[in-house]
């Protein structure tokens, strides 16, 4: 084994499961004055008690503290944590409520899943064997941040 390849086989290691992460960021919001608006009404729903609107906008006046951006694998165990993640970022920023923008799933790849099942009889053993391609799944999500204005 060549001296600097344990090195670079740890950064490979690293990039990896950096990769295979979720990112959540807010992204204050600014204008000129209070950014108040007056919201239609929509679709809530609620995720440890706190609002989240879909399809709409609370119908009650409100003001924007800014947006969060989520993006993570698409797999089921990232998946169920997206909203509590997302929820703990906006309470961090003084959010009392989300209003969702977008949440996206797309396809970035293909890993390929093989399944074999030895079977032995007498001295001789064979193996058979089947190949599934499992989609590889990124998703991005976004929200708006804001606060109740009575």
């Amino acid at each position: 084994m060549k001296p600097g390849r344990p090195l670079s086989l740890a950064l490979l290691v690293c990039v990896l499961a950096a990769a295979g992460c979720a990112t959540t960021t807010y992204r204050p919001f600014e204008t000129r004055g209070d950014a108040l608006f007056e919201g239609k009404g929509g679709v809530r729903a609620a995720h440890d008690g706190m609002e989240i609107w879909d399809f709409g906008d609370p119908p009650r006046r409100y003001k924007v503290l800014g947006f969060i951006d989520d993006e993570r694998p698409g797999s089921a165990a990232q998946m169920s944590r997206l909203l509590g993640d997302v929820v703990q970022k906006a309470r961090d920023v003084g959010g009392q409520a989300l209003i969702q923008v977008r949440n996206q799933s797309q396809i970035t790849g293909w890993q390929s899943v093989d399944g074999t099942a030895p079977t032995a009889v007498g001295s001789s053993a064979t193996t058979a064997g089947t190949t599934t391609a499992m989609p590889i799944r990124r998703n991005r999500a976004q929200f708006i941040v804001i606060r109740y204005v009575d």
